[in-house]
């Protein structure tokens, strides 16, 4: 077996630190470390089986429904989207919670506003 060279370039400092710990443990060079962590990551991968069947789940892009309402939609002429829209848009804003309208109190004097304060709405 020939044995190659493999250059590793932009390890980060913390994963440098952990292999020259784990090295140091087990008594290896930083070298027999890496091997053997390469070695034992393969036969991890080796013993894990791909599930069998389809890779991936094929779904629809629309369901019946929708595409019952695409083509109705399509049907329509650019008046009657434009019309649809509009309603739409006034059925939304009908079915939104309307702001509280804010009252703007204007006084000539303090001491009126004083007897507001005290009063509220009902004047002595």
């Amino acid at each position: 077996m020939k044995l190659r060279t493999l250059t590793l370039r932009g390890i980060p400092e913390p994963v440098l630190k952990a292999f020259r710990a784990s090295a140091a443990r087990n008594r290896r060079s930083l070298n027999a470390e890496v091997l053997v962590r390469l070695e034992a990551g393969l036969e991890a991968a080796a013993r894990v089986r791909e599930p069998e069947g389809p890779p991936y789940e094929v779904r629809r892009a629309f369901e019946e429904a929708d595409l019952a309402r695409l083509r109705s939609d399509l049907a329509l002429t650019p008046e009657q989207r434009v019309h649809l829209g509009e309603e739409l848009a006034r059925v939304a804003a009908a079915a939104r919670p309307r702001p509280r309208l804010q009252r703007v109190i204007q006084f000539e004097r303090y001491e009126d506003y004083l007897d507001w304060k005290r009063y509220g709405d009902r004047a002595p």
